[in-house]
This record gives structure tokens, C-alpha cells and sequence, in this order.
């Protein structure tokens, strides 16, 4: 049995009043008591993005597919094995019309836009599906290196869960999609490139009632093809509900580089 009761209590506030001045001590010493409850609060969400971090770098990374590491995103969380053929995947897909014609439209996507490949129509074409892009970009804020995490994962923590992105288009300078699929194809001739599968974000014609623009998006039904090397960053877009049409807003406020992309201002 213990008769010390509150005993940690009363050398935690003999602590704290020593640090008092002696006058209104209990007042000074509740604020006392707030900053300390808030810095350890500060202090655990610290510890918790640490440890999230750290779980995200220890995913496995798949080496780059140029021979000189100059790329500007790393892929991870890679599938056990390599598919075979791509036309396995379509069977593994077979209720998500995304996939359709899958093995077709990706050897039309080659021919037309990395006809250097050379892919001929008996070749064999080897996809590597991974979940988790990492990807560096020069900030719009300070030019600095910021970097983005972007998921394309069926099952995240119980959860399917497509990330949205940036991208470079020639037909718009503010293009995006959501990630689909993200994968690297392994082709003929020990030669490989990283690609995604995404629906586009169009810019829509239905407008909400509100006071100042606020850019308004569109998801494509048909999917396309992007090499990796145009992406720039992650984005967000919100469903809007109400609205007689599946369309979206784009969230310019996830950070100072994102306003700054969304609203062209250099």
C-alpha cells in the first residue's frame, strides 16, 4: 500500500513553482503547465512524421531505368515479380474497363511516341507494376528541391488509393490526372522506361456559383499513357458535390508552390 499518494504530482508542481516568481504562482503555473502539454504534443507529431518517413524510405526502390541516375523520380513498393505478358494483365483486370485493350493501346502509345524503342509486334513486353512514386521538383517559392510522395495502390491500409498529378502537356499548361497504373516496361533489347496510366483532368465547362473563379476539372473516361519524365508533382483535386456532372475543384492551397502553379504566377 502505498501512502505517498500524488507524490510525482507534487514534485512536478514544486518544479514548476520554483520557476515562478513567487506572486500569483498558480496562474503562472497553469500557463507553465500549457506549454508543456503543448510541447509535447509538437513533439510527438514529430516523432510520428519521422517514423512515417522512415517507413516510406525504407520501401524497396527499384534501380533507375536511365544508366546514369539523372532522374528526377524514383519508383518503389514494386511488385513480387515481373509480368510476363502484358496481355495477363487485361485477365487480371478484366472487370476495370481501364485495361482494356491494354496490350494495343501501349504498343501504339511506343510506336508514336518513343518510336526509337523500335517495338515490333511479335516482341514481347514486360511490365513491373509498383505503387509508390518519389518525385523531385524545383520549388516555385524559393527554386529549392521539395519532394513528393505519390501513391497508386490498390489496398493502402485498407484503402484503394490513386494519387492525383501535375504534369507537362502541350495542349495544357496546368495538366493533370489521376495515376491509374505506374509501372516500368521492360523492353526488347535490355531497354525499359517508366510510364503511367492516367485519366486526365480537363478543364470543364460547368461553372459553381461563386464569387471569384475557382478552377474547375473534369476526369476523361479513357485512359492514357505518360513517360514519368513529365511529371512534376503531386496535386489535389475535391469532389463537388451537388453538382449535376462528376467534376472537381483544384486545391491550390497545399502548399506556396502549388498556389503559385495553379494561378500562373511566376
Amino acid at each position: 500500500m502505498n501512502t505517498r499518494v500524488g507524490e510525482g504530482f507534487q514534485q512536478e508542481v514544486s518544479e514548476m513553482y520554483e520557476k515562478t516568481n513567487g506572486k500569483n504562482a498558480e496562474h503562472q503555473i497553469s500557463i507553465l503547465d500549457e506549454n508543456e502539454e503543448t510541447m509535447a504534443r509538437l513533439d510527438m507529431q514529430v516523432e510520428l512524421w519521422r517514423r512515417s518517413h522512415e517507413e516510406d524510405s525504407n520501401l524497396n526502390l527499384i534501380p533507375s531505368s536511365n544508366p546514369d541516375g539523372a532522374n528526377h523520380w524514383k519508383l518503389g513498393s514494386a511488385d513480387s515479380r515481373v509480368t510476363p505478358h502484358v496481355h495477363r494483365l487485361e485477365m487480371k483486370y478484366t472487370s476495370n474497363q481501364l485495361f482494356r485493350n491494354f496490350d494495343m493501346r501501349l504498343r501504339e502509345y511506343l510506336a508514336y511516341h518513343h518510336p526509337a524503342f523500335s517495338v515490333r509486334p511479335e516482341d514481347n513486353i514486360e511490365i513491373e507494376p509498383c505503387k509508390v512514386i518519389y518525385v523531385e521538383y524545383a520549388s516555385k517559392v524559393d527554386w529549392k528541391s521539395a519532394k513528393d510522395i505519390l501513391r497508386c495502390n490498390p489496398w493502402f491500409h485498407g484503402h484503394p488509393r490513386y494519387d492525383s498529378i501535375l504534369y507537362t502537356a502541350d495542349d495544357d499548361p496546368m495538366a493533370m490526372g489521376q495515376l491509374d497504373l505506374v509501372f516500368r516496361c521492360h523492353l526488347p533489347r535490355h531497354k525499359s522506361i517508366d510510364l503511367a496510366m492516367i485519366q486526365s483532368y480537363r478543364t470543364s465547362s460547368w461553372n459553381p456559383k461563386t464569387r471569384t473563379d475557382c478552377p474547375v476539372r473534369e476526369k476523361s473516361a479513357a485512359p492514357m499513357f505518360i513517360a514519368l519524365e513529365h511529371l512534376t508533382r503531386g496535386a489535389l483535386l475535391c469532389p463537388i458535390f451537388g453538382a449535376s456532372r462528376e467534376v472537381f475543384y483544384v486545391v491550390d492551397c497545399v502548399d506556396e508552390d502549388m498556389f503559385l502553379r495553379v494561378n500562373y504566377i511566376d
